[in-house]
Order: structure tokens, then C-alpha cells, then sequence
């Protein structure tokens, strides 16, 4: 984050602080509960959003190598990425053109990708190489079948793909403005750590939520992390339809005396970007959290990857247990706090009790990505 940035941040939330108020929306507003529901509004979601916008499949850390692979499946479609020998990422979709087998599993580094049914071999461009029995296919070249072919680009440490063939990826176009904001972060320093695979009974859109606001920290959380943070207080920007919430560390008060130009607020906050439509990318301190979050099967179900990023890589065990703490706490946070709450909520939601949820105007993030999402689907 650009030192202008922090300072701007800084003294709003130094506002905040001092006013005991927080970023406001304009009006209330009332969230149709049948958007969390709907077979017909998941299945437009899955067209319009997921299937029709460059989708973040991670920092650029997946790939750290040339011949490095990594498959990616939580938004329903076989994606398969590798960094070739030039240096360059690629994606494709995961499926032989025989038979249609995978033709490569988790991650890991290799020379070639060979599909485990019949041995058919693909290079990391995704050009077929070899295929045992070569003269049994002579009416059909080698150079016609390599992997089916996806858009994507790696920009200022991210990796983005367009999830449907054929179709071209335009980052510019998507990320506006947003652009320069993601540049500051520098992610292409940082090292993958882990990601987990978290399934729960909750609309996609309804997961997203728990991100947004800071209204329930010393309620839900007020035996985890409401003593870190103030309560019902942050800044909010967005562009288009991305956007940031930053909430303050108690911490920040050690800064307050220094200096404007001197201000190191990245400590003493946490900084939510939301890349819509799916993607929300935290900055902790030092590290980098990034949740993927996707619609599962029905309405009512999700699948997120959330994935801890470092700013050195965990060489040493005393790294690694350091690193294991922080990504325990984040599991445990939304596993035994928010998402048994977001739950019973999605339950719910099939009652009959109301047919909306209600935001507050100092919860502006959830408003702007519901509106968002309607503009969207209306489009």
C-alpha cells in the first residue's frame, strides 16, 4: 500500500476512532432472502458471474517453478495450471483429449503430463507429445489434440483465468481502477504456504457475507479476536464493483504520535479486498490470506479455498509452527464462530419467518456486493 494511501487511511481511521463512528451507506437496505435460495438465480450466478468473469486462482507462488502444475476444481470445472519452461502460466481444462481421463492430480512439478488411462503425454504447454499406439490414430494428428486451452494471465502476483474456452480475458476491463491498488502489494513476494478446503451447508453469497462486516466481532467473536479489534468501526472504498473494508488494531494508538509521513499502518490493520465476484484477499499483519469462494451443488451449499501466504518461505520448523498457529486460528474463527452462525441461518432462510435480511447503513460492504451482484445478474 502506497504511503499516500496509509496516510489518507490512517487519519480516517483516526476519525473513526476518535468520533466512535464508522463508513456509513446512504440507506438501509433490504436483501431479498429467496437470492440465497433460488435454484433459477444459482444457476444465472453460475452463468453470468462464474462462468462469464476472469475468475483469481491464486497468487503466483502456486506455480513457483518452471514445470510446476496445480489443478484447481473448486468452481465445478477441471482447471489445470503449469508454468512452462519460459517462465510463462497456463491453463487448461483438465481433461484428456482421448478419453477424457485427468491428466494430472494435486500439484507437483514435471517434465511432461501423462493421463493414467492410456499414457497419452502433454508438455506444460499443453501440446500432445506422445501416445502409445501413435499409428492407430493416424487420421487424427497429434497437433490437433492438445489440452483444451483457457485464458489467463498473471498480473502483479496473481493469476487469473477465464473459465470458459474460447473466450478472451480481459484484466483491464475487470479490474478498472482496482489495478494500481493490487500493484502496491507486492504479492509476487510471497510464498504459498497451505490451502484447505472448507465445505459448508451456506449459499456462496451468504459466506461472502461473514467477511463484511465488523458489526458482530465482540459478539460472535468475544472470546477470540474482539480484544484485537475495535468493534462496528472501519474505512470503505470501492472500484466498481470491487471493494476494501479496513478494520484498526487496537495497535494503531502506538502509531498515532509519529509523523503522518512516517505511519507504517499495515501492522496495525486488516485489509479486506473483495475481487468480485468470488474472491476475497486479506492482508494479516505480515501475510496474506486468500479465500476462493464458490457455489456448490444446491443453493444452500458452498466451497471455499482458503490459502495462507508468507512473506518469507517456512524453511525451518520454528517457521512452520508459526505459520500452523496462524492458520489454526483462522479455521478455528470461522469454523467453530462464524460458520455454524451462517448455518442455521441458511436454514433458516426455508422457514417462512421474513422474506428479507435487513443491513444497516454501517454495513456498507455488504450492500455494495449485494448491489453488485444484482447489477450483474441484470446485465
Amino acid at each position: 500500500m502506497l504511503q499516500a494511501e496509509q496516510i489518507k487511511l490512517g487519519r480516517q481511521l483516526f476519525d473513526y476512532i476518535d468520533t466512535r463512528s464508522t463508513a456509513m451507506a446512504h440507506d438501509l437496505y433490504r436483501q431479498p432472502i429467496h437470492e440465497y435460495t433460488s435454484v433459477d438465480i444459482a444457476a444465472r450466478e453460475q452463468r453470468q458471474l462464474f462462468r462469464a468473469l476472469p475468475m483469481c486462482v491464486g497468487l503466483s507462488s502456486l506455480l513457483p517453478h518452471a514445470g510446476s502444475y496445480q489443478t484447481h476444481d473448486a468452481s465445478g470445472l477441471p482447471i489445470l495450471l503449469t508454468r512452462n519452461d519460459r517462465g510463462q502460466v497456463q491453463a487448461f481444462l483438465n481433461v484428456c483429449r482421448h478419453r477424457g481421463a485427468r491428466v494430472a492430480e494435486a500439484c507437483g512439478k514435471a517434465r511432461a503430463l501423462v493421463c493414467p488411462y492410456h499414457a497419452w503425454a502433454y508438455d506444460m504447454d499443453g501440446q500432445l507429445k506422445a501416445r502409445p499406439a501413435d499409428c492407430a490414430f493416424a487420421g487424427a494428428p497429434q497437433d490437433g489434440l492438445g489440452l483444451t486451452r483457457l485464458a489467463v494471465e498473471e498480473r502483479d502476483g496473481v493469476i487469473w483465468v477465464m473459465p470458459r474456452p474460447a473466450t478472451p480475458l480481459n484484466l483491464d476491463l475487470h479490474l478498472g481502477t482496482l489495478n494500481a491498488e493490487l500493484a502496491t502489494f507486492e504479492l509476487t513476494g510471497f510464498h504459498h504456504y497451505e490451502t484447505r478446503t472448507l465445505t459448508r451447508r451456506m449459499n456462496w453469497k451468504l459466506l461472502l457475507d461473514t467477511f463484511l462486516e465488523s458489526y458482530h466481532f465482540c459478539v460472535l467473536h468475544k472470546d477470540s479476536i474482539c480484544s484485537i479489534f475495535y468493534e462496528n468501526l472501519g474505512a470503505f472504498d470501492h472500484w466498481g464493483p470491487h471493494f476494501r473494508l479496513v478494520s484498526p488494531r487496537k495497535s494503531i494508538e502506538q502509531i498515532r504520535a509519529q509523523a503522518a509521513p512516517q505511519w507504517n499502518l499495515l501492522p496495525h490493520i486488516v485489509s479486506i479486498h473483495v475481487l468480485f465476484p468470488n474472491t476475497v484477499l486479506v492482508w494479516q499483519l505480515d501475510h496474506v490470506e486468500l479465500w476462493q469462494i464458490h457455489p456448490g451443488a444446491s443453493p444452500d451449499e458452498s466451497t471455499t479455498l482458503l490459502s495462507l501466504y508468507t512473506p518469507e518461505p517456512a524453511l525451518t520448523e520454528s517457521a512452520r509452527r508459526h505459520w500452523d498457529r496462524n492458520m489454526d486460528l483462522v479455521v478455528h474463527v470461522v469454523e467453530k464462530e462464524d460458520f455454524p452462525v451462517g448455518e442455521g441461518i441458511q436454514h433458516g432462510f426455508h422457514s417462512g419467518a421474513q422474506d428479507h435480511i435487513l443491513f444497516g447503513r454501517n454495513e456498507p460492504g455488504l450492500i455494495h456486493f449485494h448491489r453488485s451482484v444484482s447489477a450483474a445478474l441484470a446485465e
